[in-house]
């Protein structure tokens, strides 16, 4: 197609006609002399201005940054101090712990209130705490001895608090046999329970407090001097900082000592230690974590969950956050984050006892206001010096715009007439658009302008054709993969059947599993039966790969096992059960899948318990009160080599209960990446109560994985199983 003439030659001819009218009516020369005249005056007044407050803001800068150093230094040396002071008294109370216990001959027994005794202990009462675990044991007389003879730690007790009047602190000493010596102060009133805010505070205390088990304890045992823990939660669920370290008699040592810093007291002095009224003082521990804090909220507040510094997105923040924890000292510009406008100044300093760093942050336009005051009066200045030269040009150009009306008339209407005539093809085209949008595929335009416009009418012509074809494509693939979904969710109804959903309810045993797959099929499955009536076999397994394949592969496996057990009988060897499933696996597996599996024959009348195990992940068992991983000897996994299993037995006591799972409930994922791990499973089925049946068991732990991988993706298969004995 030949172009007789373009678009853009006609919008060319008419910008060309306009420019050369209104530059002949106005007059080229006089109107540019004028205008550079007044440029060059202003762009002389800007860059004066600039090169002034520029100026004015360096030596500001620096005279702000050196005297936030100085101010961090004195004030890191201060708090630093203050902590140094509360490490020195510490290291008093381990001392005379010590020389308590490895002097018997010099000091008569004495016996402290015990907490299980008195209901009431004030605050300033030196006190004692058996743990539950000791008092589970039979305390012998050497124990006694060694109680009473530290009871005279009581004398030590009140002397030092009468030093942190005015301050919530505890003081303490743990016992490496499980009991506690302490003494509390505080602001506070002390109400009905003394020391403890409410009945259940006291309770829970009793029954669960060893200092063994404590932050603190485990902190000072590995300590040669007084050392700071970072911040962590109380007794009372309370933000809390301790100093401790380890005390010993004749034997090495005998536990450790420490002071309970309640961190409200030392927010106060840091809030004090703020500068200037955008100001924010904190202290960084040696992993970057904020330990106090002027600020409560935003990435600088100390909370106990608050990630650390040196993980921060802001590059800036992570930066400075390296070099406080190296020890470093100096002042650095930072942005709190990566799209805030405000530059802050962040001046820091070591505090050479506790390893910390003190902090001290504020806002460049705080620093900088004198600077922006005086560049204000400049440019203000320099604005009335702008406005007289303006006036004059607004003059000059004020004569020459009234010779330009004519001409403007003459463009605004040739304008006009063009504009109308260019765009009534595109109008065509716009209509015919809409037609097109809304279906009408057959819709064709018929422009003869011999333009852009012919042209662009014939690409909308073929872009109606190529959608035609396209949707009849779509449409036609759409219905393919409906036809596959189908045949997907009939899969996995049809694999769901094939697990065990009718759970027995016998007065021997309570017996419940749940099995979520991470795709439309899994490979994960679980199984139980009884071969006779004194017998139970309970399975579960986990099939490499996942969807159609380790769905067929999975039905295949849980026929050969369970096939396999029936045929050795009730009481079979397991061992050989797995040895026989794995040949048969092993003899047509050109796909090269496997299975982990576990197995196991419980009988009801005597509980005893026989299992073996295939490569799974290690089964739990609560046995005395407390779940722990079954004694298990790790086999192979089932389908790629023969290997030789081993058969091994417990015996399940009335109430004792078994938890297996797969993979999916160790390695669930959370939006960062972390796994939840087999030791993690373990403690969230201690927090369980022992008398939940197993159904409870078992949505109570997928609630828990829940809140663990919130809202990311499943990534496994979840399998549980929960076998409880109630005996004969």
């Amino acid at each position: 197609m030949i172009m007789r003439f373009s678009i853009r030659r006609r919008v060319l001819r008419l910008l060309i006609l306009g420019v050369v009218g209104t530059f002949l009516a106005v007059g080229a020369t006089t109107f540019y002399g004028a205008l550079t005249v007044r440029d060059s005056m202003s762009r002389q007044g800007d860059t004066f201005g600039d090169f002034l407050a520029h100026s004015m803001g360096n030596f500001a800068e620096y005279a702000a940054k050196r005297r936030l150093q100085e101010v961090t230094e004195v004030r890191a040396q201060h708090i630093d101090r203050e902590l140094h002071i509360i490490g020195e008294d510490v290291e008093y109370m381990a001392d005379a712990m010590t020389r308590i216990l490895c002097s018997p001959d010099l000091f008569l027994p004495r016996f402290l209130p015990d907490v299980r005794h008195e209901v009431n202990i004030p605050f300033g009462t030196p006190y004692i705490h058996y743990s539950p675990r000791l008092l589970s044991t039979d305390m012998n007389e050497a124990l006694r001895s060694e109680v009473g003879l530290a009871g005279n730690f009581a004398d030590v007790l009140v002397f030092m608090s009468k030093s942190y009047g005015g301050y919530s602190t505890s003081f303490y000493a743990g016992s490496k046999n499980g009991y506690v010596l302490g003494l509390d102060i505080s602001t506070e009133q002390g109400g009905a329970y003394g020391i403890f805010k409410s009945k259940e505070a006291r309770e829970e205390f009793l029954s669960s407090y060893d200092p063994r088990d404590r932050f603190w304890y485990q902190l000072g045992l590995s300590a040669e001097r007084p050392v700071f823990s970072t911040l962590h939660k109380n007794t009372e669920g309370l933000p809390d900082v301790s100093c401790v370290m380890p005390y010993y008699d004749r034997n090495g040592v005998a536990g450790v000592v420490g002071i309970g810093h309640s961190t409200e007291d030392i927010y106060k002095f840091v809030a004090d230690s703020a500068i200037g009224e955008t100001g924010v003082s904190f202290v960084l521990d040696r992993e970057g974590h904020v330990v106090f804090s002027s600020q409560s909220q935003d990435i600088l507040a100390a909370n106990l969950d608050a990630p650390s510094l040196l993980g921060a997105k802001t590059p800036d923040v992570a930066e400075a956050a390296r070099c406080m924890t190296a020890g470093g000292s100096g002042v650095v510009s930072v942005r709190p984050d990566e799209n805030a406008e405000d530059i802050l100044y962040l001046a820091f300093a070591p505090m050479k006892s506790t390893g910390w760093s003190f902090g001290s942050v504020m806002e460049a336009d705080e620093v900088l206001a004198p600077v922006k005051q005086t560049e204000g009066e400049v440019r203000k200045r320099m604005s009335v010096f702008g406005a007289a030269l303006r006036q004059i040009f607004s003059d000059t150009a004020a004569k020459a715009g009234l010779a330009m009306i004519p001409v403007l008339l003459l463009v605004l209407y040739g304008g006009g007439l063009m504009a109308g005539r260019v765009t009534r093809p595109i109008r065509t085209l716009a209509s015919g658009a809409k037609e097109i949008a809304a279906g009408n595929f057959d819709m064709k335009l018929n422009l003869a302008t011999g333009d852009e416009t012919e042209y662009l009418a014939d690409c909308f012509n073929k872009m109606a054709d190529d959608l035609k074809k396209y949707t009849d494509n779509l449409a036609a693939a759409a219905a393919k993969e409906e036809h596959v979904r189908t045949e997907l969710a009939v899969a996995a109804r049809i694999q769901e059947d094939m697990l065990p959903r009718v759970f027995p309810r016998r007065k021997e045993f309570g017996l419940y599993a749940m099995m979520e797959a991470a795709k439309d099929i899994g490979g994960d499955f679980y199984d139980f039966y009884m071969p006779d009536a004194d017998h139970l076999v309970v399975t579960i397994a986990d099939v490499s790969g996942k969807g159609i394949p380790a769905a067929l592969f999975m039905a295949k496996a849980q026929s050969i096992l369970k096939n396999s057990v029936l045929a050795a009988g009730a009481s079979g060897d397991l061992a050989h059960v797995l040895s026989r499933a794995n040949r048969e696996l092993c003899a047509s597996n050109e796909a090269a899948m496997f299975v982990t599996v576990f197995t196991g024959i419980l009988d009801l009348r005597s509980g005893r318990f026989d299992y073996a195990d295939g490569g799974h992940c290690p089964p739990l068992w609560r046995h005395g009160g407390r779940y722990d991983f079954l004694p298990m000897q790790k086999g192979c996994i089932l389908g790629l080599t023969e290997f030789p299993y081993k058969r091994q037995s417990i015996t399940l006591s009335q109430g004792d209960t078994l938890f297996l799972y797969t993979d999916g409930v160790s390695e669930a994922m959370n939006e960062a990446g972390k796994l939840l791990m087999e030791p993690r499973v373990r403690d969230l089925l201690n927090a369980v109560p022992q008398a939940v049946p197993v159904e409870e068991l078992l949505r109570g732990m997928m609630e828990s994985i829940r809140r663990h991988t919130g809202q990311a993706e499943q990534s496994d298969d979840i399998t549980m199983l929960g076998l409880q004995y109630f005996g004969k």
